[in-house]
């Protein structure tokens, strides 16, 4: 499902400059060249209000933002890697 830069503004409850900020950072990439035409797929808004709490929690730039981002979704490969990495020692065992 596509979202609008206006349906995306008001589920995330952000004002358009912020939004403008996020996808400029690289945090997320919507379809379309301009604001007006830009669609964003439903998991975005999930990412865009995670970035949107991270940069008022840690009181931190976009740039900041988008690399805690990477850095968590890193981790979150980790972990799978290595549950994954468990269950085939248990296997073998």
């Amino acid at each position: 499902m596509s979202m609008t830069v206006v349906e995306v503004c008001q589920c995330a409850r952000l004002p358009l400059d912020t939004l403008v900020e996020i996808v400029d950072t690289g945090i997320v990439e919507p379809t379309g060249s301009r604001p007006q035409e830009w669609l964003f797929d439903s998991q975005m808004v999930v990412v865009i209000q995670k970035a949107h709490r991270l940069q008022r929690d840690l009181e931190t730039d976009w740039n900041g933002v988008a690399l805690a981002l990477g850095l968590l979704d890193e981790l979150r490969s980790v972990r799978a890697e290595n549950d994954r990495l468990r269950r085939l020692m248990v296997i073998a065992e």
